[in-house]
């Protein structure tokens, strides 16, 4: 898959290779983060499963029935005859529990047409009452929101409407309002290039290309590791549906039930062997004890999370998402800057295992990196494990200006990568020389 990016965040250019291992270097503030978050977006965006349609949904409708109070309550009544429908309003929704609308909190089993057919009856009695009221603007505005909910009863999972409404949902979760390079002119866009071509253009409103609910998409799961590494609570991740919170998703995934695997293929042996060089190298293994809790244990000691060291997790969670099965040639997995948290000895044998996860179980990786030690292990281990053609080598390289940045294939000059990161080391010598 190809992804080109132009003014997206602080990237003015990008023309990205996901296939294998990519791995983007750079100095802070360059935006290499920026094309795992795009990735991330696009993937959890255009996969959408039932459950999250539903809470997206329901999420929908509480905003706007939200809205809908927000609106009738603080305006203002301008005359006794608005006085009066406020006040029958207040009465009739607001304090009468046995009103639908009034439960603004409630969650709308779909398939239950009674309980959504009261609803809908609810707002038109609603928009009837305010018919008198005397300003314009208030009406308007309430019919807006009541038609908003209205439509987005009626719309189905496999709708367009809903594909891009999710897609437009991650992107602001993840950029704000701010995915437009703020100081650079001319589209800003996302552009994926493959089977069939598909594009973003990020105007008002948003315009979509090739982005249908007919249409498949090269990955089906994303997961994405960042620092500061944290395990959550199973119980809070219960009653959220939605998770778009990276973070979040990806601890809804390791706490899933396992998926069953066949212990004679070729597959299990290759988990087993990269969980015991996992286990090697972090001297325990994490696991679900008795309760159901996850643990780390070592030397049959059990440990809570809590005292557990951020980097051992950071090993922790290949370890889980390859107990799980949850890694695979549909899933990408990103990993922001893997070097955190890690002393250069343990950033090495990390590396290793990327490749060898890649390699072995085809997995698509994308990486960020300032560290030397982690950039030049994998480049040494593609190579030892014969994976050198599948692993490529970017820049983040920030423009003259240092306003925006450009992201530059460097697989055949990887001395700008070393150049740039070993920065820090030359500004040291000088200050040795200068004693």
């Amino acid at each position: 898959m190809i992804l080109k990016l132009q003014n997206i965040g602080i990237i003015e250019e990008a023309d990205i290779n996901i296939d294998g291992i990519t791995l983007i270097a750079g100095q802070n503030d360059s935006g290499k983060s920026t094309v795992g978050k795009v990735l991330y977006a696009l993937i959890r965006g255009v996969n959408i499963d039932e459950n999250r349609f539903n809470s997206s949904k329901n999420e929908f409708i509480i905003n706007r029935i939200r809205d809908i109070r927000n609106l009738l309550l603080r305006t203002k009544s301008s005359n006794i005859d608005d006085e009066k429908i406020q006040g029958k309003f207040i009465l009739t929704y607001l304090e009468n529990d046995d009103s639908l609308f009034g439960k603004y909190s409630f969650r709308i089993n779909f398939e239950d047409s009674e309980s959504t057919n009261i609803l809908l009856s609810e707002l038109n009695e609603i928009n009837n009452l305010y018919y008198d009221y005397s300003n314009v603007s208030i009406k308007t505005q309430l019919g807006t929101f009541i038609n908003d909910i209205i439509n987005r009863i009626s719309i189905s999972i496999d709708s367009n409407e809903v594909l891009h409404y999710e897609l437009e949902s991650f992107f602001e979760n993840e950029f704000g309002n701010q995915i437009k390079n703020k100081f650079k002119k001319g589209n800003s866009y996302i552009n994926i290039e493959g089977i069939k071509e598909k594009k973003i253009t990020f105007e008002e409103p948003i315009h979509f290309e090739g982005f249908d609910s007919m249409s498949n998409f090269y990955y089906d799961e994303v997961f994405f590791i960042e620092s500061p590494i944290k395990l959550e609570d199973r119980n809070f991740l219960r009653f959220n549906n939605i998770l778009r919170d990276k973070n979040q998703y990806l601890n809804s995934k390791i706490f899933e039930p396992n998926k069953e695997q066949d212990i004679f293929s070729d597959r299990s042996n290759d988990t087993e062997k990269l969980n015991l060089i996992i286990s090697d190298v972090i001297k325990g293994a994490f696991e679900f004890n008795s309760k159901n809790q996850l643990i780390f244990k070592k030397n049959e000691i059990e440990f809570d999370l809590n005292n557990v060291a951020t980097g051992i997790k950071s090993f922790g969670i290949l370890q889980l998402l390859l107990q799980k099965g949850k890694l695979n040639s549909n899933s990408l997995l990103i990993i922001d800057e893997p070097e955190v948290h890690l002393h250069p000895t343990w950033q090495v044998k990390y590396a290793e295992i990327l490749v060898r996860l890649s390699k072995e179980f085809a997995i698509p990786i994308l990486l960020t990196s300032h560290s030397p030690y982690f950039i030049e292990a994998l480049e040494g281990f593609s190579k030892k494990h014969d994976y050198e053609k599948l692993t490529n080598f970017y820049f983040a390289e920030k423009n003259k200006d240092g306003l925006s940045s450009k992201i530059v294939d460097v697989n055949d000059n990887l001395s700008e990568i070393y150049s740039s990161i070993s920065e820090a080391s030359y500004q040291l010598r000088k200050i040795y020389k200068n004693e």
